[in-house]
């Protein structure tokens, strides 16, 4: 007598675990991203094959543009309201609360310290508007080396640490580069970092 095969199951996944799980992650993701902000100014750096990456955080800018203007930036939020108050006490300017909050927000800006205010209670769409100056940087007025000192002097009283990073347009003048590090030196700055934009190693 032959054997009586038993029927063949199909196999079944209950894909109702996997599906839950893509959308708490996507979920996650959404809510957790933060998107860069917009910059104020468009950088052309120039590009080298150094393999050493600044860090994502703990990092302040200073920019030149190409017609050699200076902008300044800080990563970490936590200190840019005690840097603003800083500032404002080094060149006896007293800011609002509601300035204080917009420079919070504001990724980065090349005003002088006494056009600030002015700076700060624009709207988004004036601010685009506007002829930037730059922050001044000479020897009489070095407004951009004082951001980046009472920067790392906030840091330091909480325990922490800023680094500098430079960033300048690849057409940028050498004398305006120059004229930075002479600044920075003035105040025993002579840390930094480069930043320039990737470039394959030559075989």
């Amino acid at each position: 007598m032959a054997r009586v095969k038993p029927k063949r199951q199909g196999i079944h996944i209950d894909m109702t675990p996997m599906s839950d799980l893509a959308w708490l992650l996507l979920t996650f993701f959404i809510l957790t991203t933060q998107f860069k902000t917009k910059e104020t100014v468009t950088i052309d750096p120039p590009s080298s094959i150094s393999q050493i990456k600044i860090k994502d955080h703990g990092v302040m800018r200073i920019s030149m543009t190409k017609d050699g203007k200076y902008y300044f930036s800080m990563d970490e939020e936590k200190y840019r309201i005690p840097l603003l108050e800083a500032i404002g006490k080094k060149y006896n300017i007293e800011f609002t609360q509601k300035e204080k909050n917009e420079f919070k927000k504001i990724n980065d800006f090349g005003v002088p310290i006494q056009n600030l205010k002015e700076y700060l209670n624009a709207s988004e769409n004036v601010r685009e508007r506007m002829n930037v100056p730059g922050i001044p940087g000479d020897s009489l007025n070095p407004q951009i080396t004082d951001w980046v000192f009472e920067a790392r002097k906030i840091a330091k009283d909480s325990n922490d640490s800023l680094d500098l990073g430079i960033r300048g347009d690849v057409k940028t003048q050498y004398p305006k580069f120059k004229n930075l590090m002479n600044r920075l030196q003035d105040k025993n700055m002579n840390k930094f970092q480069l930043i320039t934009a990737s470039e394959s190693k030559p075989e």
